[in-house]
């Protein structure tokens, strides 16, 4: 007959201890907690700010688009940005324009291991997936 080992006895204490029943006023006290967690505050004043600072930049874009009369490679060079994406997905008017450009619709992310190249280039990618 083999005696059971040190480990099996381990095992069993960390099984039994795993299985004792959880003390109901501890959770019933934690849920209580929950319950008195304030609600997040919106500062008024800053969401002010941020959509008077969102309209400067609406109207900004729009007037660039018209400025340049919807060239998307002058508007781009002035932005100093790569047009690529704008290109690829041209806008109807300044006012889409605008509105994507906010939204980063057209800007590029860079690839975090090499920190070169722009993601969503999608004519490499299928250039590489063809070999």
């Amino acid at each position: 007959y083999r005696y059971p080992s040190r480990y099996t006895y381990i095992y069993i204490e960390r099984v039994m201890e795993a299985k004792k029943p959880f003390d109901l006023s501890a959770l019933q006290a934690g849920a209580k907690s929950l319950n008195n967690v304030a609600p997040p505050t919106t500062n008024v004043a800053e969401s002010k700010d941020s959509a008077a600072e969102n309209e400067e930049l609406q109207t900004f874009l729009e007037e660039l688009y018209s400025k340049h009369s919807g060239d998307l490679d002058l508007i781009f060079e002035e932005l100093s940005e790569d047009p690529g994406k704008a290109k690829k997905y041209p806008p109807e008017d300044g006012v889409v324009f605008a509105t994507k450009y906010r939204q980063g619709f057209y800007s590029y992310i860079k690839h975090e291991n090499s920190g070169e190249g722009k993601e969503g280039d999608d004519d490499e990618e299928e250039e590489q997936e063809a070999k």
